[in-house]
C-alpha cells in the first residue's frame, strides 16, 4: 500500500484546523484511547473503518481485537491491500473458551496479555501501531466497567515498558446498550469521543456532499485544553472521510419552499393579546394621575370660606426674581 499524502488524511496535513475529524483519523495528532460512540439508528463500525484504513495508508501496524464479528466480516468492503496489512486476533470463533480452540478470548482480555499478542505478531518493528477494540460493549456485557477502565489504563501504561508504540486505541461504543454511568466512566479515561447522532434533513445539500452523520468531538490534549466540535461527515468510496462543518439547512416547507415560522404565543395557557373591545375598554379606563378639566378647576378655584395665606415681605428681604423660594444655589 502506497501512503498517497492528502488523499486520505487531507485534514492531517493542516492539523485539527481544518477538520478535527480528519485530523484525528489521519494522525496528526496522538489519540491514546478514542471512542467511537455510535446507536442503533447512527452505526460508527464505517466511521471506524475510515480510521483503520488512514492507519494503513500511514504504514501503521494494526491490531483488531475482534469480538461482535468475525474476521471476515469486519474485512467486507476494505482493499485488498489494506485487508492484508491488518493483525487479527479473533475473539469471535470463541469467545467464552467453550471449545478450548487456543483462540483470544474474554479471558485473556488483560493488559498483559493484548502487550504480549501485540509484540509476538510485531516482531522487531519500531512502527507506532494503532489497537482497534470491536467491540467495548461486547466486552461490557462479561466485564464490569471499573475493572475495564483499569486494563486500558495499564495497558496504554504498560506499552512503553514493553517497547511498544501505540498511536491510538479506538474502540466501538454502542451508547443504547448501557447505563449513563458506564458511558460517563468510559468517557472519563478517553482521550477522544466521537458522538454520532444522525444529521438533520435537509432539501438542500451542500454540493457533492451528502452528511452520513453529525459527529460532536470531545478531544482532551495532553496540555489540559479540551476542544469540542461538530462536524458533519461522509465515508466514500474506500473509506475515504470527507468532513464538513458548515451548518445544514433543516429542512423547510414543501409548499412554496418557505421557512415555517413559530409563534411563541401559540401554545400558552393564557393570552397576551387584547381583543378589539378588550382595547377600547382599556382605553376608557382613566388613569389615576390624570385629572380632568372638571377636577382641575375644583381644586384651582376655591370656594367660600377656604383658607387662604398672606405674605408680606420684609424690607430687609433679599428676593430674588428669579429664586423666589431661595432653593437654588447659583
Amino acid at each position: 500500500v502506497t501512503h498517497k499524502p492528502g488523499a486520505q488524511d487531507g485534514g492531517a496535513q493542516a492539523g485539527l484546523g481544518l477538520g478535527m475529524l480528519q485530523g484525528l483519523s489521519g494522525g496528526a495528532e496522538a489519540a491514546g484511547l478514542l471512542l467511537v460512540a455510535d446507536s442503533f439508528e447512527c452505526e460508527g463500525r464505517t466511521l471506524l473503518k475510515s480510521f483503520v484504513t488512514s492507519a494503513v495508508l500511514r504504514e501503521e501496524p494494526v491490531h483488531v481485537f475482534n469480538f461482535e464479528i468475525s474476521e471476515t466480516e469486519f474485512s467486507n468492503g476494505l482493499d485488498d491491500g489494506v485487508r492484508v496489512r491488518l493483525h487479527f486476533h479473533d475473539g469471535y470463533s470463541d469467545p467464552l473458551n467453550w471449545d478450548q480452540t487456543g483462540t483470544f478470548n474474554i479471558d485473556g482480555f488483560t493488559a498483559p496479555e493484548l502487550l504480549h499478542r501485540i509484540g509476538a505478531a510485531q516482531g522487531a518493528s519500531l512502527q507506532p501501531s494503532t489497537i482497534v477494540l470491536d467491540s467495548l460493549s461486547w466486552i461490557l456485557q462479561r466485564k464490569q466497567v471499573g475493572p475495564l477502565c483499569r486494563i486500558l489504563q495499564d495497558f496504554q501504561r504498560g506499552a512503553v515498558g514493553a517497547g511498544l508504540k501505540i498511536r491510538k486505541v479506538l474502540g466501538l461504543l454502542h451508547m443504547d446498550l448501557h447505563q449513563p454511568e458506564v458511558l460517563e466512566a468510559m468517557s472519563q479515561i478517553a482521550s477522544t469521543v466521537v458522538t454520532l447522532t444522525a444529521p438533520p434533513e435537509s432539501n438542500r445539500p451542500q454540493a457533492d456532499f451528502l452528511p452520513y452523520a453529525l459527529a460532536t468531538i470531545i478531544h482532551k490534549r495532553k496540555s489540559g485544553k479540551v476542544l469540542k466540535k461538530e462536524e458533519y461527515f461522509t465515508v466514500q468510496d474506500r473509506f475515504s472521510l470527507k468532513t464538513s462543518v458548515e451548518p445544514i439547512l433543516e429542512k423547510e416547507a414543501a409548499q412554496g419552499g418557505d421557512a415555517v415560522s413559530v409563534d411563541p404565543a401559540a401554545n400558552l395557557t393564557f393570552n397576551l393579546r387584547l381583543t378589539d373591545g378588550e382595547r377600547q375598554a382599556k382605553e376608557r379606563v382613566p388613569l389615576p394621575y390624570h385629572f380632568s378639566t372638571e377636577k382641575k378647576t375644583s381644586l384651582l378655584e376655591g370656594g367660600a370660606g377656604d383658607g387662604r395665606i398672606y405674605y408680606e415681605p420684609d424690607g430687609a428681604d433679599d428676593v430674588d426674581e428669579e429664586d423666589p423660594d431661595d432653593d437654588l444655589d447659583i
